[in-house]
């Protein structure tokens, strides 16, 4: 046995003796550790395990370089104030680069490793709960082992290179980790929000006017997204700025607390202010250019989302500040954009795209809302007068009930009617996810993490509800049956799906608390 392998074997015993590890990684400008369990393989490949969307995830996506420090206390830790016993310990350093694991192999492979040395792992697999961790791949570049007794007599670390590891990543490039922080800060999952109010628009317009202009189509839903795009990045800055992000410690990602890229250190505030500002400026350039060919209607309807954007939460209205943030913002997302696209498409302003909105304006504000419990201690102390703020948790879960009332009443009662399609009666579907939400709002009104269901369920009644109601006016627009039932049934079982899975992760998370209880 040579002895770079002898050497080897004894820093892998080491690790294997031992379990945890001080893992670093870079959180922008700064360096952030925390304490994990670890497993390792016979060459060398660490797998970490941590919660889904946990920050220490997010560090990694963003950049994949990497620390960990193992501490091996030999002999009696207790007395390690002896020389003796202390020079007995050794510590092994591994710089490397970190890597979700994709592969559902690997992923297995990974757990049967770690299910013995880490108890939260241990728990959810044996519970069939596993799904809610994301497992980390950690590869080395070089691992230095150090000996307390050759540190204290001046001797260097012993050193393992892994020179192909190494250029395996020097092609990590960054743009590229660029690119994922300004996914992340922009909240690019949540850019769906305003997309069913441009469809609802422009299919009342093919139905009322039978005009259907593709490129205009694209622009609108282009200006919807960036315009969308702006309101996050600029609500960041001003929260970052009036400290509500700083000091909020209860938010629940990534649902509440905005994107947490600068608290993070991920991008500069003048970052995040530039780029929000330029998509506002941006939207307003696509409005001017639509109202060249359709005229001032539309500048005056971009006009007006461009003023609720910027002073949602920025001074010196800061709207979201004085309990109007839910109303403003459902109206944006609601009523203003299928108004807006119904006027690209036609000209002319007409009351039936409002009618029809109303449902999708309501469900965007209860998202607002629904949001705004978790966030409830740090908006208070820093002043911002949200209705949650003002009502307080207990009386706040009233107006979401009523709300969820409002919203299948009207549906109902526009339906029959007469006043929005008879096809419109689908969206009743959605009903069993807000149903889901209340339940857990009103038993966990004042826990946040434990309404992670409410969350969930509020946008699935959002996406359910808009959706369905762009299927009535299509299948209004096309008379096709066939197209109906299909349509609709995907949509009925993408919201199975999703509650599912909410109810699945929302079990392993109680299956942790009991067992920390206890």
């Amino acid at each position: 046995m040579t002895e770079e392998q002898d050497i080897r074997n004894v820093i892998l015993e080491d690790l294997r003796n031992s379990t945890e590890a001080a893992v670093s990684t870079f959180a922008g400008e700064y360096i952030r550790n925390r304490m994990m369990h670890y497993a390792v393989t016979d060459d060398f490949t660490f797998y970490l395990a941590s919660m889904k969307n946990d920050p220490k995830i997010m560090h990694i996506i963003n950049n994949p370089s990497i620390n960990l420090i193992i501490l091996r206390k030999k002999g009696d830790p207790s007395k390690y104030m002896d020389v003796g016993e202390f020079s007995k310990w050794s510590e092994t350093e591994v710089i490397g680069t970190a890597e979700l694991v994709r592969d559902k192999n690997e992923r297995r492979r990974a757990l049967e490793l770690l299910y013995n040395r880490s108890p939260v792992v241990k728990l959810l697999v044996d519970n069939k709960q596993d799904s809610i961790l994301d497992i980390i791949k950690v590869t080395p570049h070089q691992i230095r082992y150090k000996r307390v007794a050759d540190i204290l007599r001046g001797r260097p670390p012993n050193v393992i290179d892994f020179a192909q590891h190494r250029a395996r990543f020097e092609e990590f490039s960054l743009l590229k980790k660029k690119l994922k922080i300004w996914y992340n800060a922009i909240r690019a999952p949540f850019l769906v929000a305003g997309i069913p109010s441009v469809l609802l628009g422009t299919i009342l317009a093919y139905i009322t006017h039978n005009v259907f202009d593709p490129i205009l189509f694209v622009l609108t839903l282009i200006g919807i997204v960036i315009g969308h795009i702006s309101v996050n990045l600029l609500n960041d800055y001003y929260d970052h700025k009036l400290n509500t992000d700083v000091v909020n410690q209860s938010y629940i990602r990534p649902f509440s607390g905005g994107s947490r890229v600068l608290q993070m250190g991920l991008l500069s505030p003048l970052e995040v202010l530039s780029i929000g500002l330029i998509s506002l400026l941006i939207f307003l350039g696509i409005g001017i250019y639509i109202t060249l060919i359709r005229g001032w209607i539309i500048i005056a309807l971009g006009l007006i989302g461009a003023f609720f954007i910027y002073s949602y939460n920025a001074p010196p209205l800061r709207l979201s500040g004085k309990g109007l943030g839910e109303l403003v913002v459902g109206i944006s997302f609601g009523i203003l954009i299928a108004l807006g696209s119904y006027v690209v498409q036609t000209g002319v302003i007409s009351y039936a795209p409002i009618y029809v909105s109303i449902p999708v304006t309501i469900t965007v504000a209860l998202i607002l809302l629904i949001n705004e419990f978790p966030d409830y201690e740090a908006d208070k102390s820093t002043g911002r007068r949200n209705l949650v703020v003002i009502l307080g948790r207990r009386r706040a879960r009233w107006v979401y009930i009523a709300g969820i009332v409002i919203l299948y009443g009207y549906i109902l009662v526009a339906s029959v009617t007469g006043l929005i399609s008879m096809y419109s009666l689908i969206a009743l579907i959605s009903l069993p996810a807000s149903i889901y939400a209340i339940k857990y709002l009103m038993k966990y009104y004042d826990e946040p993490s434990e309404m992670i269901p409410s969350y969930v369920a509020t946008i699935i009644t959002h996406l359910g509800v808009g959706f369905l109601l762009v299927i009535a006016y299509m299948m209004q627009a096309i008379q096709s049956i066939t197209m109906f039932i299909t349509l609709a049934s995907i949509i009925a079982l993408y919201v199975a799906y999703e509650l599912l899975q909410v109810n699945r992760d929302l079990k392993a998370f109680l299956l942790i608390k009991s067992r920390i209880a206890q």
